[in-house]
């Protein structure tokens, strides 16, 4: 295999090498001044205690010769840190367990020309890694890395598919050049462990401070020298951090091009393309079985059930099924990013999908008879291996109920049921979901001729995307101008704008915000009249207006509760400073007005009957005990911290039927749009 290195990875290299040399020689020079200041302490504290013995001074002298050693032992505690996997998630599997895994691993471990992992490593994550067990001498040592396959991952590819992804990780370690970027790594470490990872530092020295106050004096002198010599290597570690990411990304690279020369590039492409949509599924299996945690719920095989999600979800969006698997194309999810505004990310240590198949592409790497088998066939019983894993992820649970075992087809309609309930009809394609009409007029309707698939095509669709997509563009671009970001240039409809350029390019987005705004009240008034004049043939004009006015209503409702939750925010704001008491003892009495109006809109929102088939007998029966408490929050000098956490609590709940209230008056307005069709 002849990997050619890029000119910008050789770049990044450099300019690698050259930040940790420089932190080598300002980590040489600060050893060199503690070892100095430990010698001068140490030689004050005999001197010290020579000259006068006795009880004073020799507490004095002890703790002068600490001040030393404790800078020292901050300077070199990172040679004893050491950084451990945490393999709770993991079970460990044997050649003589899977051997067609392991002779498929051997084939990619030749020819990638690099060493068979240590050990091998399965877990129900969508996701591959190769990883070990790093510390300072990981840098000097020879290490055998361990190989980690989640079962999520294989139950989304093809054969050659995973046979791509685990070259690209073992790519990481096939090329000598590769081993730079480790190098940096670990250093990057180093630095991180002596700027943040100092709990059982700080409690030494807390320990041995509380051993005398002689010995808290210098304490508090070692604490200021450690907090000048962290704040040396917080400069250092932006410049060797930054240089660490930016030869990330050339590795990554570094790595698909490894990955592409064993598989050609097609199979890490649709890979690639594929992870995202494989990870949704998998996290919504997660959160559908943690909404049903109170009911003891657990699966037989997420897997199975990861299969069908994954399906499901891309039959919604229009992707094909080939072979069992999603195809989701570049256009799939490039039609969910609108934004003009581009800003390369440096702290980020992977390059973005998009930047990596097109290299992939230049690659253009083909190899002839791809294998589309799913890679679940390298298991003996990959069923079998997938139930088991499934039971240790639920076995790590403690459940409130008896667990139930749900059957596959129980999971399925439940899992509908639930999306039908939380999403808005897929024949609106989207119009609605990050949109909520509210500058329509029920008064004067125009007579309409348009069509329902006129009004909901994919261009128009698309427009509110577009503004939200802008919308979150203007406030990036308001943030450069404040100094939020720490940037030199950006790319703005395909040219690259300095900084200086920030207030033209927000002038041209505001425009365009504008027009989308204009664009989107004109469509919706369009459907209005659409949908009424359909509603007056059908004689069912009283009921579609009856349920527009509903949706505006609340709309009001909602903002009004808004602004009653920032008041609430800004009125309990003291809690969080440090406040005389008096003055916290006012402050509650003042925010008594605002408790009451709390109260009264909790309740007015379980009442709501667009609510009542959702509300439980015990949201309802908290809510009514709050509302007939008269709670004291502060009580002689000390805060009521189980009364505060019920008024946190509630606030919460106020904050969750607003917004979902809000969603079922407007998932009902429009399915009343959609019945009037039939």
């Amino acid at each position: 295999m002849d990997i050619q290195i890029s000119p910008e990875f050789k770049k990044q290299t450099s300019k690698a090498i050259f930040a940790i040399g420089l932190f080598i020689l300002v980590y040489i020079l600060l050893i060199l001044i503690g070892f100095l200041v430990t010698i001068a302490c140490i030689a004050g504290g005999v001197t010290l205690i020579i000259a006068k013995p006795m009880f004073f001074t020799l507490a004095l002298g002890i703790g002068l010769a600490s001040l030393g050693v404790m800078i020292i032992i901050f300077l070199l505690k990172f040679l004893f840190k050491r950084n451990k996997t945490d393999l709770s998630n993991f079970t460990e599997v044997k050649r003589s367990e899977e051997p067609k895994l392991f002779a498929f691993i051997d084939e990619i471990v030749a020819e990638t020309k690099t060493n068979f992992p240590k050990k091998v490593f399965l877990s129900t994550e969508v996701n591959a890694s190769v990883f070990y067990d790093s510390s300072f001498w990981s840098m000097f040592l020879p290490i055998k890395k361990n190989l980690h396959i989640g079962m999520g991952l294989v139950n989304s590819v093809t054969h050659d598919e995973l046979k791509a992804i685990l070259a690209h990780e073992f790519g990481h370690f096939s090329q000598r050049t590769m081993k730079v970027g480790s190098f940096v790594y670990n250093v990057n470490q180093i630095m991180y462990n002596m700027l943040y990872e100092n709990d059982s530092y700080e409690n030494l020295i807390q320990k041995w401070a509380n051993v005398s106050g002689y010995f808290s004096i210098f304490v508090a002198a070692a604490v200021k020298i450690i907090q000048g010599i962290q704040w040396i290597l917080q400069k250092m570690y932006g410049i060797v951090n930054k240089s660490y990411m930016a030869l990330s990304r050339e590795m990554e690279f570094h790595a698909d091009e490894v990955a592409a020369n064993v598989t050609g590039y097609i199979p890490l492409k649709t890979s690639l393309l594929r992870m995202d949509l494989a990870d949704k599924s998998y996290n919504s299996i997660l959160q559908f079985y943690e909404n049903k945690f109170s009911e003891g719920w657990i699966s037989e095989n997420i897997f199975k059930e990861h299969s069908y999600i994954m399906n499901f979800y891309a039959e919604k969006q229009g992707i094909a099924i080939i072979n069992q698997l999603p195809e989701v194309k570049s256009e799939n999810t490039n039609s969910f990013n609108a934004s003009k505004l581009v800003i390369k990310n440096q702290w980020a240590s992977h390059p973005e999908i998009e930047e990596r198949i097109a290299a992939l592409e230049k690659i253009g790497i083909v190899k002839p008879n791809p294998n589309i088998e799913p890679a679940s066939s390298l298991f003996t019983d990959a069923p079998e291996t997938e139930k088991k894993l499934t039971q240790k992820l639920f076995g790590r649970v403690n459940y409130p109920a008896e667990n139930i075992k749900i059957s596959f087809d129980n999971f399925t309609k439940e899992f509908e049921a639930d999306y039908d309930r939380e999403s808005f009809n897929e024949a609106f394609k989207g119009y609605y979901n990050q949109h909520s009409p509210t500058n329509f007029s029920m008064e004067n309707i125009n007579s309409s001729t348009d069509t329902f698939e006129n009004l909901f095509n994919d261009e128009m669709a698309n427009i509110p995307r577009e503004l939200a997509t802008a919308q979150q563009d203007l406030m990036i671009l308001e943030n450069i101008k404040l100094g939020h970001y720490d940037i030199n240039t950006f790319d703005y409809e395909g040219v690259k704008h300095n900084k200086s350029d920030v207030n033209n390019a927000i002038n041209k987005i505001e425009d365009e915000i504008k027009k989308l705004q204009e664009k989107l009240t004109f469509h919706d008034q369009k459907i209005y009249n659409y949908f009424h004049a359909i509603a007056t043939q059908k004689n069912k004009t009283i009921e579609f207006e009856s349920a527009s006015k509903k949706y505006l209503n609340f709309d009001k409702k909602f903002d009004e509760n808004f602004e009653l939750n920032n008041q609430i925010t800004e009125a309990l704001e003291f809690i969080n400073k440090e406040t005389p008491f008096e003055i916290i003892r006012d402050r509650f009495e003042s925010f008594r007005p605002i408790e009451n109006k709390l109260k009264e809109e909790l309740k007015n929102l379980i009442n709501l009957p667009v609510y009542q088939n959702e509300l439980n007998s015990e949201l309802s029966k908290e809510i009514n005990e709050f509302s007939n408490k008269n709670l004291g929050y502060f009580v002689g000098k000390e805060y009521k911290n189980d009364q505060l956490q019920e008024l946190f609590k509630m606030i919460n709940t106020f904050q969750f039927l607003n917004q979902r209230i809000f969603f079922l008056h407007k998932k009902e307005w429009l399915d009343i749009k959609l019945q009037l069709l039939t």
